[in-house]
């Protein structure tokens, strides 16, 4: 199974976009991706307080992030089918806005982890989660989830 995550410029539904994205692969670790994404000339919004959570600059992005079309590529060969998130509604818009931007298709779909466990087992994610404290980086956001999604996965 594969797990992402994505840090954004903020939380704005309207305005905000993806900066970072990791992808973490529960069954072959190595394979797993993550990269910077400079931004578009039009997306202006930024949210210095998103900024102190993931503290990823925006001049981090100009200086070492990837084009929204590299990013777009990444991703469609990276993943397999199905990507497994904790945020599928915010991922999947963010999502949609990059490959939207790049005017490239999405060959995947964005599922949340919910959608196959039982009740007792999302209270049991949700406990393991809320102790554990979040680097708030997209790969190490996404292995932590797919480290704890491993107990309830038959891979």
């Amino acid at each position: 199974m594969q797990v992402i995550d994505i840090e954004a410029s903020g939380l704005d539904p309207d305005l905000s976009y993806p900066i970072e994205i990791g992808v973490y692969d529960t069954q072959h670790p190595e394979t797993s991706i993550s990269f910077l994404i400079k931004p578009d000339a039009s997306w202006e919004y930024w949210d210095s307080n998103a900024e102190s959570i993931h503290n990823i600059s925006r001049n981090l992005l100009d200086k070492e992030g990837i084009s929204l079309e590299d990013a777009c590529d990444r991703l469609n060969l990276g993943i397999d089918q199905v990507v497994i998130s904790d945020a599928p509604d915010f991922d999947y818009m963010w999502l949609q806005r990059l490959f939207d931007k790049a005017s490239k298709p999405m060959r995947f779909k964005v599922s949340g982890f919910y959608s196959f466990l039982t009740p007792e087992q999302q209270s049991q994610l949700n406990r393991h989660l809320d102790i554990q404290e979040r680097p708030h980086r997209a790969l190490a956001d996404a292995r932590m989830i797919g480290q704890a999604l491993r107990p309830f996965l038959n891979e």
